[in-house]
């Protein structure tokens, strides 16, 4: 039966500001970063296109796609800024997901459900 377990990811000092990691947990990809002394994890894909966030800019908690321009907030996932509004009756807005973390110790950790919670990996 799943689980929910608390998954390390990283000291957060290793997560630079103004910069979104890339990583894979069990072969999805994934980005975090840092805000508001906090670290945040979201799906590794803009949902206008579908790009790779990688290798996007991070301003205080709005995490910003490279392709396009989407804006979204770390902390909730919401839209804060959509590319092409005209286009909105084709393509709606759509929020990232986001996970559950927590920092203790300096370490951040995301919550992850698991049938076998000793098989969950994490590569950056």
């Amino acid at each position: 039966m799943p689980e929910k377990v608390w998954v390390k990811v990283c000291p957060v000092i290793d997560l630079p500001n103004g910069k979104a990691i890339n990583i894979l947990v069990n072969g999805q990809r994934f980005v975090v970063a840092r805000c508001d002394d906090q670290a945040y994890m979201v799906q590794g894909y803009c949902t206008h296109m579908l790009y790779p966030l990688k290798d996007a800019k991070v301003e205080g908690c709005i995490i910003t796609c490279p392709l396009h321009g989407s804006k979204f907030d770390l902390r909730d996932g919401s839209v804060q800024n959509w590319p092409m509004p005209m286009l909105e009756d084709i393509k709606q807005k759509k929020m990232l997901r986001t996970f559950e973390t927590q920092v203790k110790d300096g370490i951040m950790y995301v919550a992850w459900v698991a049938d076998d919670p000793s098989k969950v990996r994490i590569r950056f």
